[in-house]
């Protein structure tokens, strides 16, 4: 996973039974007040949704045009993004993985030209006050210990989208430390408003950096056209909103941790990476931090999200065996007899002390160099002096009981 990384959005077509409104934080405390809960309404329908089938012929093609798009461009990897609100169940979420296998280097035939990784991740959209208030309860989903296990298996990392001062704290203080459900991306499309949603704050700035949590910058409000329901000259004002944003994002963050991305629903909403690094001219990001942004940033998001879906805590990786070649006897000794083993090697150890010992004695000792000599003489100097000392200590103690008996009589 080396080179260029992008993001598309991924056409959903959630059923209403999927997307249903929970109760809002007011209705819920009113119930809890009256001795009643408001539960979500059940449904019948399937269990598993799937992505793909729900397609249109032209929306299949266009999502491959994206993709070959994102080769010819100069891509390596290109993450697939499903949008879902906070209501959504993401366990009935079911799609391929690859999209498309014959431009995926894990499942192309060898030889294959223009490939490009296919990774899914999801992103929960509109993450506001309601949705963290109602974290693990019926019917919000979003980000909690007991919605960690639902999302898909397949899913390579999770972003969230804050609405507001509130939820974004909520993001930074709670669920940037590491866990199955924290997100790796905070999701922002400076172009849809003149200013950011909520401050950015430097403490806040300071926890996601240490969690590891970047900041994503949409640029679909940039290279998009405008839709047919728009009024004239959208397209100037979403690119004037972007670029103040983005600037702000920048400041807070000195340029640090920043992920672009397209959001392209079409083909021709993408750009090239070197079209992305000139316009982050434009909002204070030197080139070299421009094509961390485009390569470095988004690779350890990738990796951050795999860890932390894959491991505890994204502190253990995955084992693997390390072996070493040992002694055959050893080995079989210790096998043998464990107990044994070191009893024998202290009975040859002292043997053979014992041998040096004889063999010092007689006739045919070996003569020791002169430092063992010296050394030999100071150790029994030291161990005589030590004997002495004691001796002489006792001595005097004596001596003196013998004189106070004398003054006493």
């Amino acid at each position: 996973m080396h080179g260029y990384t992008d993001s598309v959005d991924v056409p959903l077509h959630l059923p209403a039974h999927l997307v249903q409104l929970a109760p809002s934080s007011k209705a819920s405390s009113s119930s809890k007040a009256k001795g009643k809960e408001v539960a979500p309404p059940q449904s019948t329908q399937a269990t598993v949704y799937s992505v793909t089938e729900a397609w249109t012929p032209e929306e299949r093609a266009e999502m491959r045009r994206k993709v070959d798009m994102a080769a010819l461009l100069g891509y390596s990897t290109l993450l697939l993004t499903l949008n879902i609100p906070a209501t959504c169940d993401p366990s009935v979420l079911s799609f391929p993985t690859p999209l498309f296998p014959d431009l995926d280097p894990r499942t192309a035939p060898p030889g294959t030209q223009g490939l490009v990784l296919q990774l899914w991740r999801v992103t929960v959209d509109q993450y506001g006050d309601d949705a963290v208030k109602g974290a693990g309860q019926k019917g919000w989903y979003g980000f909690a210990n007991s919605t960690a296990p639902l999302y898909p298996p397949h899913t390579t990392l999770l972003a969230v989208a804050p609405t507001s001062l509130t939820s974004f704290t909520h993001v930074a203080l709670s669920l940037s430390p590491p866990s199955a459900f924290s997100p790796t991306l905070v999701t922002l499309d400076p172009s849809l408003s003149p200013r950011l949603p909520f401050p950015l704050k430097r403490g806040l700035i300071s926890s996601l950096s240490r969690a590891g949590v970047a900041f994503e910058l949409v640029l679909r409000g940039v290279t998009r056209l405008d839709a047919p329901g728009d009024a004239p000259g959208d397209a100037g004002r979403r690119r004037r909103n972007w670029i103040a944003g983005a600037r702000e994002v920048v400041r807070a963050t000195e340029g640090r941790g920043v992920v672009l991305s397209s959001g392209a629903t079409r083909a021709g909403e993408m750009r090239a990476p070197e079209d992305l690094i000139n316009l982050c001219s434009l909002i204070g990001l030197p080139p070299s931090q421009a094509k961390d942004a485009l390569t470095v940033n988004p690779q350890r998001a990738i990796l951050r999200g795999l860890s932390l879906r894959q491991t505890y805590r994204g502190v253990l990786s995955n084992p693997t065996l390390l072996t070493h070649p040992a002694t055959p006897t050893s080995a079989a000794s210790v096998l043998a007899a464990p107990h044994i083993a070191p009893a024998s090697a202290s009975a040859s150890a002292s043997a053979s002390a014992s041998a040096g010992g004889g063999g010092g004695g007689g006739g045919g000792a070996r003569k020791r160099p002169a430092e063992e000599a010296v050394g030999a003489g100071a150790g029994a100097g030291a161990t005589a002096a030590e004997g002495a000392a004691p001796a002489g200590a006792g001595a005097g103690v004596a001596g003196g009981k013998k004189g106070k008996k004398k003054r006493r009589e």
